[in-house]
């Protein structure tokens, strides 16, 4: 049996998300700085924080530990359980701006429903309505709950930050062939799908043409582009 060593949950060797934006970080990452920032339509630079050490493997930054003094607060705002809401990337802009990253390149990725016990849960309902009422958002805290709810964490967790006055930015980093790991059996999405998704998750939480609809990003990375000299 071949040993595989396990780094950072599970580090798809070719495919996946994780591999995908470590490649992306590593080996092109000014051209992906410049993606990521047009998406967002602004200038300038991204910093982008470590990760922490865990022996041989490397742990993923975790709800807002990037900012301790703030982190606290934070957990004590949302029912985090044993993790919390863990970040795929986490950067700052020159101006100060704080870069969330959530990597995805399969569309199963997306689905996410609420877990926890009883009281976990129906302490985050009650954080999720604050941000539906803040927005107006025409929908209730369980529609939040079901298959968008990582989504819906996010936002709320955005919403958290920029109400202590710091300049936040969610964005999802959509891999178009991003899951391409055998020229027979390809799941990667396209361009077109990973747009129909996000607006689909965006229709079906209501936030289509409401203020709440400026807190999400995405953009979309081809992970095999023609050979570019």
């Amino acid at each position: 049996m071949a040993y595989r060593k396990i780094i950072n949950g599970q580090l798809a060797l070719g495919y996946g998300s994780k591999y995908q934006l470590l490649r992306m970080l590593g080996w092109h990452r000014d051209d992906f700085n410049k993606k990521v920032m047009k998406a967002l339509s602004m200038d300038g630079t991204i910093h982008w924080f470590d990760f922490h050490y865990d022996e041989e493997c490397d742990k993923e930054l975790l709800n807002v530990e990037f900012l301790p003094q703030i982190d606290t607060e934070w957990k004590e705002h949302w029912a985090c359980g044993s993790g919390g809401i863990n970040w795929d990337a986490v950067g700052i802009t020159d101006d100060g701006t704080y870069i969330l990253v959530e990597a995805k390149a399969h569309l199963t990725e997306m689905k996410n429903s609420a877990s926890g016990s009883p009281a976990s849960i129906d302490k985050n309902k009650k954080r999720i309505a604050e941000v539906i009422n803040h927005y107006g958002i025409k929908t209730t805290p369980e529609a939040w709950m079901q298959d968008n709810y990582q989504l819906a964490n996010r936002i709320v967790i955005t919403h958290f930050l920029q109400s202590k006055g710091l300049k936040v930015k969610l964005i999802y980093v959509l891999f178009e062939n991003g899951y391409h790991f055998n020229r027979d059996n390809s799941e990667s999405v396209s361009e077109k799908e990973w747009n129909n998704e996000m607006n689909r998750e965006l229709e079906e939480m209501r936030i289509k043409n409401t203020e709440a609809e400026s807190l999400v990003n995405w953009c979309i990375i081809n992970c095999a582009p023609p050979k570019i000299k």
